[in-house]
C-alpha cells in the first residue's frame, strides 16, 4: 500500500519534468527557426537583389533545398553534439558578387529571360559551393583543419572587417529600397527615410541588446517587435500588404505551394565562357568558409566545453556542401549563434535540432508564402547586425596589434569595400605572403657561426700541424644554416659572407634546413661569383637530396670556387688542408719518428736510438687492418707515415668512421696503460708505417730506464689531455 501511495507522486513528478523538457526544447527550436528564418531571408535578399529580385523565388527554393539536405547529411556523418548547419554569412557576401557578375554578363550577351538568368545564378553558385565542399573534405580527410590557421591574424580580421561593411551596405540596401539612385531625391521621400531609420534602428538595438543583456529572449524579442510595430503601423496607416509590398515595407511576395522544383534549364542561350572569370571569387569564398568554419568551430568549442571534432566537422560540412551544390546553394558550415542559442535555451538535444530542421523542411513542402509577412527593415537590420559583430571584432583587434599590424588589417578592410570581398581577399592573401616573408627573414638564417679553432675535422694531426691550424683558423668559416631559404634570408648569408676578412674556406651546413627556392639558388650563385673574386673555396654540405638536385640542375655545383661535400667532416678536412697549404705547412708529413715528437712536445732531448730497443716497427698497406674491436689491448702505436682510420663496428651496418690518425699521433694509449679489450678497430686509410710499443716493451724500459719510461708517460699523460680537450670542444660545438 504504501509503494503504491510513493509511487504516485513520483510519477507526476516525472510526467512534469518531461513536460518542462519538452517546452524548453520546444521553445529553443522555435527561437532558433526565427532566428534562422530571418538569416535565410536576408542572404537571399542579399544574393538575389537588384535584376535578380525576380528570382528570389527560385533562390529561396535552393537554399531551403540545400538546408535540409545538407543538414540531415551533416548530422548523420557528424554524429556527436547536436549542432546546427546553417549558411555562412562571409560566404553569403561573396556569393552576392558571383551572382552579380553572372547577371551582368548574362545581360551583356543578350540574355533577357529571368528563368535563364536564374539558372545561371545557381550554376555559378553551386560550382562555388562545390569548390568549396571539395576543401573541406580535403582538409577534414587529411586532418589537416587547422593549417588555414596560418593566415595572418591581421589580414583574416581586416578581411572580416571589409565584410561587416559589406553587410552593413547590403543591410541597408536590402531593408530600404529606393526605385532611384540615393541622392537628394531620396532624402526627400520620408517612406526612404523611415525604412532607412527602421532598419539601423533594428541593426544597433540588436547590436546593442545583444552585447549588453546576453539572454535568450534579446533576438527573439527584437524580431518580434519589429514585426509588431511594422504591421501595427500599416494597419494605423490603413495600407493593405500589397501596398506595403510595393512601398518596400514587406518582402516581395513568394510563389504559393511547394518550393520542391527544379530550376529551369538554361537552354541554348546561356554561354559557358561567362564562368571562367568567376575563378577568383569561386576560390575566395573556398577559402573564406574554411577560414569562418574555423572559427565557428573553436568558438562553440569554447561556449559549450565540448569537444567537436573539427576535422569530422570538415568531412560533414564537406559532404553537405556537396549535396548543396548540386541545388546551387551557398556555402553552408556549423552555425555560432543558432547552435549556441539552441543550446543555452535548452534545446541542445536532437529533439530540438529535428524539429528546427522539421519547421525548415514545412516551409520547402508546404510554401513560403507566410514569408511575405516579414519586414524588409527587419531583414536588412539582421544584416546590419552581423555587420556591427564583425566591425567591432575589428576595432577590438587593432587595439591590441602593432601599427603596422594595424595599418594591414585597415588595408585590407578597404580593399574588401572597395573592390569586393573576392579583391579583398587576394589582396589580403598578398599582403599575408609579405607578412610571412618579412616576419621569416627576421629569423637568422645562420643558426651558428664558428671558425676552424671552434669546429675541426675528425683527423687529429701532429700537435706542430694542429698548433699551426689553431693559429689561422679564423681563415676558415662555418656557417650552420637552418629553416626554409629564400631570397631574403640568403641574402642575409650573402652580406655576412661578405663582412668575412681573409677568407680560405667557407663551408654551409644545411643538415637543419627544410629546403630552399630558386631565388636562393640565385644568391648561392652570388656567393660562388664572391668566392672567386676574393679567392675562397665555398662548400655545402649536407645537402637533402632534392636540394642537391636542385642545385646540381641548376649548374651551381659546376662553377669553380664551389663545391658539394657529403659530410661536414669531409668538408672540413678539405677545408684544413686547403688552409695548410696556404700556410706553408704540409698537411700529411712524408715521415715523423716517435723521439722527435716525444722531444717537440715536452721541449726536451731524446734520441731515436734511445727508443730503438723498445720499439717494433710495423708496415701497412691501404686497408690493412691494425687492430679490431674487441681484441685484447697490449700496445699502442705511433703513426711515422699515413693515415690512420678509427672506426666503430655496429652489427648489421658498415663501420661509423669516428675519427683518422694522421703522423706524428699516437693510438691505443687508453687501451694499454689501462688494459682491457679494443674498443674501436684501426684501418690504414693509406700505405702506413708505425712504431709499437707494447706492455712487455714499457715495463722493461721502466726496469732498464726509468728516465726515458718517465719521459715517455709524461708524453701520453699530455697526449691524453690534448684528445680530450679536442672532444670536449667538439661535444660543445655540436651542442651549441
Amino acid at each position: 500500500m504504501s509503494t503504491g501511495v510513493s509511487s504516485a507522486p513520483a510519477g507526476v513528478s516525472r510526467r512534469a519534468a518531461g513536460a518542462g523538457w519538452g517546452l524548453r526544447t520546444a521553445v529553443a527550436a522555435l527561437v532558433v527557426t526565427i532566428l534562422l528564418v530571418v538569416e535565410l531571408v536576408g542572404f537571399m535578399q542579399l544574393i538575389y537583389s537588384g535584376p535578380l529580385a525576380p528570382s528570389r523565388a527560385t533562390g529561396l527554393s535552393a537554399m531551403l533545398l540545400a538546408f535540409v539536405s545538407g543538414s540531415l547529411v551533416f548530422a548523420v556523418i557528424r554524429r556527436g553534439v547536436p549542432v546546427t548547419h546553417t549558411f555562412i554569412g562571409a560566404a553569403a557576401v561573396v556569393q552576392a558578387a558571383i551572382a552579380a557578375s553572372v547577371a551582368e554578363r548574362l545581360a551583356a550577351t543578350g540574355v533577357t529571360d529571368p528563368e535563364v538568368i536564374a539558372a545561371g545564378v545557381l550554376l555559378a553558385c553551386g560550382l562555388a559551393t562545390l569548390a568549396t565542399s571539395l576543401v573541406f573534405l580535403l582538409l577534414g580527410t587529411l586532418r589537416a583543419s587547422l593549417l588555414a590557421q596560418l593566415l595572418p591574424y591581421p589580414v583574416l580580421t581586416g578581411f572580416l572587417g571589409g565584410v561587416g561593411l559589406l553587410f552593413v551596405e547590403g543591410g541597408v540596401q536590402s531593408g530600404a529600397p529606393h526605385a532611384g539612385p540615393l541622392d537628394l531625391s531620396a532624402a526627400a521621400d520620408p517612406g526612404f527615410l523611415a525604412r532607412l531609420g527602421l532598419t539601423l534602428a533594428v541593426g544597433l538595438l540588436t547590436f546593442g541588446l545583444s552585447r549588453h543583456f546576453r539572454h535568450w529572449a534579446v533576438l527573439p524579442g527584437v524580431i518580434l517587435a519589429t514585426v509588431a510595430a511594422v504591421h501595427g503601423g500599416l494597419w494605423w496607416s490603413g495600407i493593405g500588404l500589397p501596398a506595403a509590398q510595393a512601398a518596400g515595407w514587406l518582402l516581395d511576395p513568394f510563389p504559393s505551394g511547394s518550393l520542391l522544383r527544379l530550376p529551369a534549364g538554361l537552354g541554348g542561350g546561356f554561354d559557358p565562357d561567362v564562368l571562367v572569370p568567376l575563378l577568383p571569387k569561386i576560390l575566395t569564398q573556398a577559402l573564406v568558409a574554411v577560414i569562418i568554419q574555423i572559427l565557428y568551430v573553436l568558438s562553440v568549442e569554447l561556449e559549450l566545453q565540448r569537444d567537436l571534432d573539427i576535422d569530422r566537422t570538415f568531412v560533414a560540412s564537406g559532404a553537405a556542401n556537396l549535396l548543396g551544390s548540386l541545388f546551387g546553394s551557398t556555402a553552408m558550415g556549423m552555425g555560432r549563434t543558432p547552435t549556441v542559442l539552441l543550446h543555452n535555451l535548452g534545446g541542445g538535444n536532437w529533439l530540438g535540432w529535428s524539429l528546427t530542421v522539421g519547421a525548415m523542411a514545412m516551409l520547402l513542402v508546404f510554401g513560403a508564402a507566410p514569408l511575405a509577412m516579414l519586414p524588409r527593415p527587419l531583414a536588412g537590420g539582421t544584416l546590419v547586425f552581423l555587420g556591427l559583430n564583425l566591425l567591432t571584432a575589428l576595432g577590438g583587434t587593432l587595439r591590441t596589434l602593432p601599427l603596422w599590424e594595424s595599418v594591414v588589417a585597415l588595408a585590407v578592410c578597404a580593399g574588401t569595400t572597395a573592390f569586393g570581398a573576392a579583391s579583398g581577399f587576394l589582396i589580403g592573401i598578398a599582403l599575408a605572403i609579405l607578412i610571412f616573408a618579412a616576419r621569416y627573414a627576421r629569423i637568422p638564417a645562420v643558426r651558428l657561426a664558428q671558425t676552424g679553432a671552434e669546429r675541426t675535422s675528425s683527423v687529429i694531426r701532429a700537435p706542430e700541424v694542429a698548433r699551426a691550424l689553431r693559429e689561422a683558423s679564423r681563415h676558415t668559416a662555418i656557417y650552420t644554416l637552418q629553416g626554409y631559404l629564400f631570397f631574403l634570408n640568403a641574402q642575409a648569408i650573402y652580406r655576412r659572407a661578405g663582412t668575412e676578412d681573409d677568407l680560405c674556406t667557407l663551408v654551409l651546413d644545411f643538415r637543419d634546413c627544410v629546403g630552399l627556392d630558386s631565388s636562393a639558388l640565385l644568391v648561392f650563385r652570388k656567393m660562388a661569383q664572391l668566392a672567386r673574386q676574393r679567392g675562397f673555396d665555398l662548400l655545402l654540405v649536407h645537402l637533402a637530396p632534392e636540394v642537391e638536385a636542385q642545385v646540381r640542375r641548376s649548374g651551381l655545383s659546376a662553377l669553380p670556387h664551389l663545391r658539394v661535400a657529403d659530410t661536414l667532416d669531409h668538408a672540413l678536412r678539405t677545408a684544413e688542408d686547403r688552409l695548410l697549404a696556404r700556410i706553408g705547412v704540409a698537411a700529411r708529413p712524408e715521415a715523423a719518428d716517435f723521439a722527435g715528437q716525444i722531444g717537440r712536445t715536452l721541449n726536451c732531448t731524446v734520441g731515436a736510438i734511445d727508443l730503438t730497443p723498445y720499439l717494433a716497427v710495423e708496415t701497412l698497406g691501404a686497408g690493412d687492418t691494425l687492430v679490431r674491436q674487441g681484441e685484447a689491448a697490449d700496445a699502442l702505436y705511433f703513426v711515422e707515415s699515413g693515415l690512420v682510420s678509427i672506426e666503430l663496428e655496429v652489427a648489421g651496418r658498415a663501420n661509423l668512421r669516428l675519427r683518422t690518425m694522421a703522423a706524428g699521433t699516437v693510438i691505443g694509449e687508453v687501451a694499454m696503460l689501462q688494459g682491457g679489450r679494443r674498443t674501436a678497430t684501426a684501418v690504414a686509410e693509406t700505405a702506413c708505417r708505425l712504431g709499437r710499443l707494447d706492455r712487455t716493451a714499457l715495463d722493461r724500459m721502466e726496469r732498464e730506464r726509468p728516465d726515458l719510461a718517465l719521459v715517455v708517460q709524461r708524453f701520453l699523460i699530455v697526449e691524453l689531455a690534448s684528445k680530450l680537450f679536442d672532444t670536449t670542444r667538439l661535444l660543445e660545438a655540436e651542442t651549441r
